[in-house]
């Protein structure tokens, strides 16, 4: 009997919270880790098998392969990237395409001649543009994305449940367009317990409401403190992401995710194909329906400015 596996391209500080992350939800009977960095990989892979022989955790394999492995690999999380020296990481997360990019196109070529199957996510930033770019190779367009702005929304609804004092979770809201600087609340679908946000003053009159500009602020401030805090890494919360994104898929669950998907021109009406994050519907055939919900004036402007600065990226691919 075959068990879900998980492929795991990158093992660093994302990769190796994502291979961690992935061990406690058991939702994979076996877990493949590829890294250049071959003992650092199995070195990750060995500290988590220790674990193997405590009570509460189950009995996972954990080994290291090769692109061969992806052959029946039903989720392949991407989480590679340029390891810069002396941790001088931009923070600009566009200005990582110039050494993610030929990284990236390795990573497709490779993948491309040993499946055409499994569900690709990634977290490799620039993440909107690197989806972009793995869409041009010859894979099933529903079977990728990138986490885009799901972490973004959970940092939105984090911040509006801290500020309100109800559980994020009861937080209706999610982030579009770019994952970094161009990311924008859509603040005309949010709501709490139902309640739409330019309502919120009547059942919660202490609070003072903030602006969509704001709001759309400190939510990519968010990133930035961590990543200030922790020398250039962000990889708890976005491993939860990417992990959240496999169960719904492997689960046939349905959910809806603020992902970052290949985007016509005509959708949204731009001129040019581009990729960026929207609501989308995550079940067993990947990417099932994207949900392109109406805005207001201030959202289809910051929409506009997350395409123009993403497609800045996407023309020095081209």
């Amino acid at each position: 009997m075959k068990t879900q596996k998980l492929a795991i391209i990158g093992v660093g500080h994302v990769g190796s919270s994502v291979l961690a992350t992935a061990l406690q939800t058991e939702l994979f009977g076996e877990i493949v880790l590829l890294d250049p960095k071959d003992k650092v990989a199995w070195g990750e892979g060995l500290d988590q098998m220790h674990a193997a022989g405590l009570l509460s955790r189950k009995n996972i394999a954990v080994h290291i392969g090769n692109y061969t492995d992806l052959a029946d690999a039903d989720i392949v999380i991407v989480a590679a990237t340029h390891v810069y020296p002396n941790g001088e990481i931009p923070a600009d997360r566009q200005e990582l395409l110039t050494e993610n990019l030929p990284i990236i196109h390795e990573i497709m070529t490779n993948i491309v001649q040993n499946t055409q199957s499994a569900m690709l996510i990634f977290i490799t930033n620039p993440a909107d543009t690197i989806v972009y770019i793995a869409a041009t190779y010859d894979y099933p367009r529903n079977l990728l994305l990138s986490t885009g702005t799901m972490l973004d929304s959970s940092r939105l609804r984090q911040l509006l449940g801290q500020r309100y004092q109800v559980d994020p979770k009861s937080v209706s809201g999610y982030m579009m367009g770019e994952h970094g600087f161009a990311a924008f609340p859509v603040l005309s679908h949010l709501t709490i317990a139902g309640i739409s946000y330019d309502k919120l003053s009547t059942y919660f009159p202490e609070v003072a409401l903030l602006t969509a500009e704001e709001i759309k602020e400190k939510v990519v401030q968010a990133a930035y403190d961590v990543f200030a805090a922790k020398n250039g890494v962000t990889n708890v919360a976005v491993a939860q992401a990417a992990i959240d994104i496999a169960r719904c898929i492997l689960l046939d669950e349905k959910s809806i995710f603020p992902v970052s998907v290949p985007m016509t021109g005509h959708e949204y009406h731009f001129a040019k194909p581009c990729a960026y994050s929207v609501p989308c519907v995550l079940g067993k055939e990947g990417v099932e329906k994207k949900l392109l919900v109406s805005l207001n004036s201030w959202e289809k402007e910051k929409l506009a400015e997350s395409v123009a600065s993403i497609r800045k990226s996407i023309i020095l691919t081209e």
